[in-house]
């Protein structure tokens, strides 16, 4: 048995935000089993040793995206963005989305035109 008195403990504040508690549950048997080997392992706590293992999974994953040329995930703002460049050639006339779908209803009863 896994027993607190084994590992020490962060600090406190290590797992506040803002003021507020951060909490990370795991309902996976398999899971805890394999943090609180790698926890005894290491000598660390069980909050430590998620920490390192999923830094190290974060390098390694950026090493290969790296090594494969791989880009990084774009953004939803710079995916947006390409959209907006790509969809901006199909209003020629310079109106906007909003000024073509006004043009579709009638402005007193708001039924279509």
């Amino acid at each position: 048995m896994f027993l607190a008195e084994q590992t020490p403990f962060l600090p406190q504040q290590e797992n506040q935000v803002n003021g507020a508690n951060m909490n990370l549950n795991i309902k996976n048997h398999r899971t805890y089993e394999l943090v609180k080997e790698l926890a005894i392992m290491k000598g660390l706590s069980l909050t430590s040793a998620v920490t390192v293992a999923v830094q190290n999974e974060i390098n390694r994953e950026k090493a290969v995206r790296d090594a494969n040329g791989r880009p990084a995930k774009k953004s939803r703002f710079d995916l947006l963005m390409e959209f907006s460049e790509q969809c901006a050639p199909l209003f020629p006339d310079g109106r906007t989305g909003n000024e073509l779908i006004n043009e579709l209803y009638d402005e007193e009863t708001g039924l279509p035109k």
